[in-house]
């Protein structure tokens, strides 16, 4: 169980890790100073960029902790940022997000009043790459079978969780590209529940240089069954989860071929389809795996399309 905290401003560490992010990382770290919890450690990361992002991280070196390193990684630089945070509560933001300046205050006030609950995520926005509200995402309450099962990964901006939770389960998978939070929320769910906020305190930044649109090699797309081999070879899963690893499998294999799928390679997509269908026929033919398999063939060129209209139509009214 995690320790109940007796402060009632505990310290709240947010590592930022950046990478070629001088275009937003201003506005993410005005984002956090601009907090309304007064206490708060900022982390920012720099890992190995190549652009302007080291230099203007040197501007917060009196409000934040800064420090530059050789790139290796979102997942290594993460867990060298909470492996050297000293709050009891932590967690992290991508250089191209932002938190509402409410965000980390009901977060924590959530975690207060839950000593059981291990982490806490919010509702947040998409915007634009001007940070131009897209539209809201309304984040699915949490299910831990759901996640194992389905593939489902609710946890997005503006999460935070105890410290205790990251020195039970460990970091981020190092040799993970595509989906090392995923795999981290996966993982950290057999050490604690998490609560879903029904607030907005986090904005999802979309654009061309984002997962959203970037296309997934092979390599990536493979990740999804590297995680569910590495789960289910745990000696501390839940045996009502171990007796539908099929389900579990079917899932991974329906979201790797949605990742080929969006990447153009239509065979790959397929035969992981197959894969699915032998592994639960039931799980192929859900709703949701139907969503995602016409998501992999037209998405990524429809949310394309969606986002230019949608910035068409701020820029004239």
């Amino acid at each position: 169980m995690p320790r109940s905290m007796t402060n009632s401003q505990p310290l709240v560490s947010i590592v930022v890790p950046a990478f070629n992010a001088e275009r937003y990382i201003d506005e993410t770290v005005r984002s956090l100073l601009a907090q309304t919890y007064p206490n708060i450690e900022i982390l920012l990361l720099d890992d190995g960029s190549t652009d302007q992002t080291w230099s203007l991280l040197q501007r917060y070196s009196s409000k934040c902790y800064v420090e530059t390193h050789p790139n290796m990684g979102q997942a290594a630089t993460l867990n060298k940022g909470w492996a050297r945070a000293r709050g009891e509560i932590i967690g992290y933001l991508s250089a191209d997000d932002l938190l509402m300046p409410q965000a980390v205050e009901v977060a924590v006030a959530e975690l207060r009043k839950m000593p059981e609950i291990a982490l806490v995520y919010p509702d947040y926005q998409l915007m634009d790459e001007a940070s131009r509200l897209l539209s809201i995402v309304q984040a699915p309450d949490y299910s831990y079978d759901e996640v194992v099962l389905h593939g489902q990964c609710p946890v997005g901006p503006g999460a935070l969780f105890r410290r205790t939770l990251f020195e039970r389960a460990g970091g981020w998978d190092t040799g993970l590209r595509q989906i090392p939070d995923y795999e981290f929320w996966l993982r950290t769910g057999l050490f604690g529940d998490m609560v879903h906020i029904k607030h907005v305190l986090a904005a999802f930044r979309v654009h061309e240089s984002s997962q959203t649109f970037a296309v997934a090699d092979e390599k990536k797309a493979s990740e999804y069954l590297y995680v569910m081999n590495k789960y289910f070879a745990r000696t501390d899963i839940p045996e009502k989860i171990r007796t539908r690893r099929r389900i579990a499998y079917s899932s991974a294999y329906i979201l790797t071929a949605r990742l080929h799928l969006r990447s153009g390679r239509f065979r790959a997509g397929f035969r992981a389809l197959t894969m699915a269908l032998q592994q639960s026929a039931t799980t192929s033919f859900r709703k949701g795996s139907i969503k995602l398999i016409l998501n992999g063939l037209v998405g990524r060129f429809k949310h394309a399309i969606k986002y230019a209209l949608l910035r068409t139509f701020k820029r004239i009214f």
